[in-house]
């Protein structure tokens, strides 16, 4: 069962003032995962970019950054699938902004006709965020809940109640400092057993 109840993010084609809320969302998340925001949200003709995001990539010869068009679709209050012809013009969205890739984030799932279209455009990356998948990462880590805590308060209240946070016995982190050097050896190594 769900966690986060998409409906709370005010639906996008209704002038209320919050339309905007579910692209705000989107930069938030991917900045969250570490792409640089190079084009925000914004109104008026986009050119298919809702966001235009760069990744680094670092490999053993040195690191390159990939562009990446954003396509945000929030269908959530209707529930429908996104379809192929939701995303018109993809590879011309792409290069229009000059991407290498096409990320789709969406409220609802993407319909099978729409994955088989981006799946089949061969030259250009591709990457699909469904309501589960952008769930599953904001409540794996902390920064991640504290993006779901903004833009899904009533979800995040009521989740938060069923899973409370584990109890902090001591004022401060427990530290285990080298004995040459004072130095605290565990800063720095989250999840590392030393």
């Amino acid at each position: 069962m769900p966690v986060l109840d998409f409906k709370e993010i005010p639906e996008a084609h209704k002038a209320t003032g919050e339309q905007d809320k579910f692209e705000q969302f989107a930069r938030d998340f991917f900045a969250h995962l570490g792409y640089r925001i190079l084009r925000g949200p914004g109104r008026g003709a986009d050119g298919g970019a809702d966001l235009v995001v760069e990744e680094e990539r670092k490999g053993i010869s040195g690191s390159t950054s990939v562009k990446w068009l954003v396509s945000c679709k929030h269908k959530a209050h209707s529930g429908a699938s996104v379809s192929k012809t939701d995303e018109a013009e993809i590879r011309d969205s792409v290069d229009a902004n000059d991407c290498r890739g096409f990320i789709g984030f969406y409220s609802t799932l993407p319909s099978s006709g729409l994955v088989s279209k981006v799946e089949g455009i061969k030259d250009i990356e591709h990457q699909l965020f469904d309501s589960s998948k952008i769930e599953q990462v904001l409540l794996s880590s902390s920064k991640g809940m504290e993006i779901a805590e903004r833009y899904f308060p009533h979800s995040y209240t009521y989740w938060s109640k069923e899973n409370p946070k584990p109890a902090q016995i001591f004022a401060e982190p427990a530290k285990l400092l080298c004995k040459q050097c004072g130095e605290d050896i565990t800063e720095g190594r989250k999840g590392v057993i030393v």
